[in-house]
């Protein structure tokens, strides 16, 4: 009897013990002559215990007697040599999920298997251990370890777990509860902080932290902690965190555990998510909707000005990072403690103009409307793209950064700093922290915005409004720092010497003004960029396809890419399981849907393919879909104009899938 027979009966006793073949077979995904198979294997096994006439297949239906016993013996008997290959793996990965080491030699005698075949096993969990920034590490006498981020070996386990939950084998369900502590302290804790925050969150994502505080406990208490975390102050000053702060003697009396600022931390961004969280795949981090949103607001932006950003992954980077408290404060009704709306509209009063108009299509995103001292702070990170876009700077001098305005804030007084000095900003901190820390940091001068006493400190310091004016650069140069020189621009050099010369290898003469200029250069040739057009051909393009599922008609659209020397196999696989972890997220308006992964080594090359289908297929949540438009990305970026290229294409009124195709 395989894993599969015993979710089936366990179905089976979850429903009263009856049910017919036709309703098995669509609930577990089988066909009936699959479930018919499993059954009969059940009944055999059964044979020669005393629930041998347990179950009856009769009509079309199928019925199970005694099913308490019958549960019992199925718990009892059910060995881990019984284990299918898929099973054997899914064990393999709760015992480094919890042990965080195997060993080849105990798997292969417990299973009762060769060691080469546990190694194909572990080739197949090294490829998803990877998806999360994970590997194995090979260690003398113990075996192979699991080693990676605390926090994505959280993430690998939350998924991991709740995938054996939703398949309700019992056995797996045992281990898991062997090794996670019971669930009702973290519900009283999760019922109070929910009265503290004064809002209650969804059933899905109560479910999910809830698995996710399990598994921290567990964790926690076997040494496994986790030591930093991204915008941990923007999250300490959260209402949420004070909420969870309050709930946490619950936490801690109920499982005799301690837990850190940090896991708390961890906590609180979790319910700040929980309108979204599902998994590792949440309204901050997901890829392609966040991604897309703001390199669509910086395509945008970039068409006022004269000077081309849309390639600074700096700006992305730090746009990202910024919008995140930006979106929980406008959300939440926050206002933000320090403001230089009044400084930005005097100094930088057409930029702010713009990102005011900008980003309406966040605004439209969000359902509210940012305030004039949030776009301020957008602005900046607009104006320090453009500088450090026209410029190129050799670092000198090295200073510290001293700002309580968070991290964002920080980083754009940073920004400014090297754009009009010849400087290298190692460090910014908090006051709170400074004392211990500027010590190991050999620096020239401290650059702070808040009071300091200068006589604690053994070298200059200088206090800056947060953007800078006239009279921070006076009092800065004082310091002997470097302004910087004139620069040149590439095109105005290049157009000069082809006014007088014959160019006959472009290419390699701007190889060589960069390397005689070096930073005194300004390369402002743009690169051109790629369409949606350069990438599909009739051979990315299928139409009228016949498919009986959503799974089918990506395979269909995959082996597109796949016979384009795209992707590899995977890719296809990943694509499917993105949809039944995530739903229908992908799809959009049209009846059109864009299944997609993240790269994780299986993508060769950024494409889209096209399949149009005869009839409608069903998403998850029975999303009607007739068209699939495939993408594969090498870097989880270099789609993304070409996806905005499409996504605007298809929101006007007059796009037709076979009006575009016929451009190919």
């Amino acid at each position: 009897m395989t894993g599969r027979g015993i979710i089936l009966v366990q179905n089976l006793i979850e429903s009263s013990g009856v049910k017919s073949l036709k309703l098995l077979a669509e609930e577990l995904n089988l066909t009936e002559r699959a479930v018919r198979y499993e059954l009969e294997k059940v009944i055999e096994y059964l044979k020669d215990s005393e629930n041998r006439d347990a179950i009856e297949l009769k009509k079309g239906m199928v019925i199970v007697k005694n099913i308490q016993n019958l549960n019992e013996t199925l718990k009892k008997d059910y060995s881990i040599k019984y284990l299918i290959p898929e099973e054997r793996e899914k064990f393999i990965e709760l015992e480094l999920i919890f042990k965080r080491m195997i060993n080849l030699a105990n798997l292969s005698q417990e299973f009762d298997i060769s060691r080469n075949t546990v190694k194909g096993y572990l080739r197949n969990i090294e490829i998803e251990l990877k998806k999360y920034g994970l590997s194995l590490e090979i260690s003398h006498k113990k075996g192979l370890i699991l080693k990676g981020n605390e926090e994505n070996i959280r993430i690998y386990a939350l998924s991991v777990i709740s995938k054996l939950k939703s398949n309700k084998n019992p056995f797996f369900i045992d281990i898991m509860e062997r090794y996670l502590p019971k669930k009702n302290g973290i519900e009283s804790f999760l019922n109070y902080s929910q009265k503290r925050m004064n809002r209650i969150i969804s059933d899905e994502a109560y479910e999910i932290i809830k698995k996710y505080l399990r598994i921290t406990i567990a964790m926690v208490k076997n040494g496994h902690t986790i030591l930093e975390i991204k915008n941990e102050r923007f999250l300490e000053k959260t209402d949420e965190f004070s909420a969870v702060m309050k709930a946490s003697a619950l936490l801690e009396a109920d499982y005799d555990v301690e837990l850190s600022k940090y896991e708390y931390l961890k906590i609180t961004d979790y319910f700040l998510g929980s309108h979204t969280y599902n998994f590792r795949y949440s309204y901050y981090e997901n890829w392609v909707q966040m991604e897309v949103l703001i390199k669509k607001l910086i395509y945008n932006f970039n068409r006022y000005i004269d000077v081309d950003i849309s390639n600074d992954e700096l700006l992305l980077d730090g746009l990202l990072n910024h919008l995140k408290p930006t979106i929980y404060r406008v959300q939440n009704g926050i206002e933000l403690e320090n403001s230089i709306y009044i400084e930005v509209l005097e100094s930088y009063p057409t930029l702010f103009k713009t990102t005011k108009k900008v980003i309406k299509s966040i605004e439209d995103y969000v359902g509210r409307e940012f305030s004039s001292d949030e776009i301020a702070f957008i602005t900046i990170h607009f104006k320090s793209a453009i500088d450090r876009n026209r410029t190129i700077i050799k670092e000198k001098k090295k200073l510290l950064v001293v700002c309580d305005l968070g991290y964002g804030a920080s980083k754009l007084l940073a920004q400014q700093l090297r754009d009009i000095f010849a400087v290298e900003v190692v460090d910014i901190l908090p006051k709170h922290i400074l004392k211990n820390n500027y010590e190991r940091n050999e620096v020239d001068l401290i650059v702070t915005t808040v009071d300091l006493k200068k006589e604690e400190f053994n070298i200059p310091v200088v206090k800056v409004r947060p953007l800078l004016n006239a009279e921070d650069i006076t009092k800065l140069k004082r310091f002997n720092l470097k302004e910087k020189k004139g620069r040149y621009l590439l095109s105005e050099i290049y157009g000069e010497i082809e006014k007088s010369c014959e160019i006959k290898d472009k290419n390699s003469l701007i190889k060589s003004l960069k390397q005689l200029l070096g930073t005194r250069l300004i390369d402002d040739f743009l690169s051109k960029k790629i369409t949606i057009f350069d990438t599909i051909s009739k051979s990315f393009i299928s139409l009228n396809q016949k498919a009986e599922n959503w799974e089918e008609a990506i395979k269909i659209a995959g082996s597109i890419l796949l016979k384009n020397n795209c992707i590899e196999k995977s890719y296809i696989e990943n694509m499917i399981e993105c949809v039944r972890n995530y739903g229908s997220y992908m799809v959009v308006d049209e009846n059109i849907a864009f299944p997609h992964a993240k790269s994780e080594g299986d993508v060769k090359k950024t494409a889209f393919a096209i399949v149009t289908l005869e009839n409608e297929v069903l998403f998850p949540e029975n999303v009607p879909i007739k068209t699939i438009i495939a993408f594969s990305s090498v870097d989880n970026k270099e789609h993304l104009d070409m996806f905005l290229e499409l996504m605007e294409m298809i929101e006007k009124k007059e796009f037709k899938v076979e009006n575009f195709v016929k451009k190919f």
